[in-house]
């Protein structure tokens, strides 16, 4: 389909008929890209710890116009997220799945990202437990409740549901038992009084609970309007928007207008209602920019559907091509007004960063399923096709080694060279991928 209007698809449109095996075979090069990110994002958060890491390999200070590899590898991922919403919900509908299940399956799986993003922000800024045991059970817990269930029926299922019982559980029951430094209960705090202690607060959410917000949005967004590429277009371009509306404090500037002093009695509580919600999830970022990201990704997903009209490889190429020149564009119009800049999340930062992922994506599908030269995609294909496990299993690993006080950064000491800092961070994240390869081979995936 172009992106102009077409009468032939209905709105929305997901899959109406169940669509043959072989339309929904998985697309080597998306699962490539989901690899290639999720192994990136473990060797950069591994460097993180390398304080001499060389600029370009750190993330650009939080108040600078500018953008390194570190800054594309979170936006990344949030695109290839995007690109899989339309390729995760056409299945589902073609087994049968109705709008309703697949609405509850999107709330479910973005209650379950924001749960794990938060407990893993508490843990980052304080382990109650000795030796950071209360982050060990919680990832253990994380584990045993999002662990897919086979299908075969048998002793295994029986085992993984039971798991998952205790998993969800477990979580609960570690939530209630977090308390701070002075010993205050989380239902004592941040309920009955004001206070600074630390909590199981949803400071940022964390980068999964970002993930889970954006994913949330731009998943209503698309079983909205379905495969309607200029709608799905245009609604990335107005969440856009949400982050220029709220930093130029639309809200305000509506209550402060004369003309508008008949409609101030509804204006007012609107008002106190977006601050309300926005002193928890940001408007501009989290449910703005951010989402537009992944809702940019559902652009392209959308044309890998079954039912889509672009279909052949060539059309598919030209039309990222085009799309990818958009992207640009608007990236190179909207640098002059809030620049580039990851922390906050400028229209610049998110449209530039979806350009390259976009563009990286068109040659690996060339590589990948045009020329089908895949040998290459081993070394991260682990992760692409188990990525949640990929990427908690990093910082289980670290929670190991403290728990057990194994200097497992030892190769990040400043008495070593730069280059073997480096290498062992890369080595790390090759690693961790691997052992999340021989963990699916044992029978086990993560998935929310």
């Amino acid at each position: 389909m172009n992106s102009e209007p077409s009468a032939a698809v209905p709105v929305p449109a997901l899959s109406p008929v169940p669509a043959p095996a072989s339309a929904l075979d998985r697309i080597a090069s998306v699962d490539a890209l989901r690899g290639l990110v999720i192994t990136l994002m473990i060797f950069v958060n591994d460097l993180a710890g390398v304080a001499r890491a060389p600029s370009w390999l750190r993330h650009a200070n939080a108040k600078a116009d500018a953008m390194t590899l570190p800054d594309i590898v979170f936006p990344a991922f949030l695109f290839i997220a995007g690109v899989s919403i339309p390729l995760a919900l056409s299945r589902a509908a073609a087994l049968g799945q109705s709008r309703g299940e697949l609405f509850w399956k999107v709330l479910v799986r973005t209650l379950a990202l924001l749960t794990m993003g938060v407990a893993m922000v508490n843990m980052e800024e304080h382990e109650p437990w000795y030796r950071g045991l209360w982050g060990l059970l919680a990832y253990l817990a994380m584990l045993l409740a999002f662990a897919v269930v086979p299908r075969q029926a048998g002793p295994a299922r029986a085992t993984f549901r039971i798991g998952r019982i205790v998993g969800a559980v477990g979580l609960l029951a570690l939530g209630l038992l977090y308390q701070t430094s002075e010993g205050k209960h989380l239902m004592l705090g941040p309920l009955f009084e004001a206070t600074d202690h630390h909590w199981l607060r949803h400071s940022w959410w964390g980068i999964l609970g970002l993930i889970g917000w954006a994913y949330l949005v731009a998943s209503l967004v698309y079983l909205a309007f379905g495969r309607r590429r200029e709608w799905l277009l245009g609604a990335a371009a107005l969440l856009m928007l949400l982050f220029v509306a709220d930093k130029s404090d639309f809200a305000a500037r509506y209550a402060s207008r004369e003309w508008l002093a008949w409609a101030l009695p509804v204006i007012r509580p609107l008002q106190a209602v977006f601050a309300w919600i926005n002193s928890h999830v940001s408007f501009a970022e989290s449910l703005g920019s951010l989402a537009a990201i992944t809702t940019a990704g559902c652009c392209l997903g959308s044309i890998l559907t079954p039912g889509s009209d672009v279909k052949a490889p060539a059309e598919r190429l030209r039309w990222t091509g085009i799309f990818v020149g958009g992207l640009l564009v608007a990236a190179v119009l909207l640098d002059a007004v809030y620049g580039l800049n990851k922390i906050q999340a400028t229209p610049a930062w998110c449209f530039l960063c979806s350009a390259i992922t976009a563009g990286v994506w068109m040659l690996l599908y060339w590589l990948m399923d045009l020329r089908r030269i895949e040998g290459w995609s081993r070394a991260v294909r682990p992760a692409g096709a188990n990525p949640l496990l990929a990427y908690v299993l990093h910082p289980i690993l670290y929670a190991i080694a403290g728990f057990v006080n194994l200097p497992l950064d030892f190769y990040k000491s400043s008495q070593l060279p730069l280059t073997v800092n480096i290498f062992g961070s890369l080595l790390m994240a090759f690693l961790v991928v691997q052992l999340t390869g021989l963990i699916a081979r044992a029978g086990y995936r993560m998935k929310v």
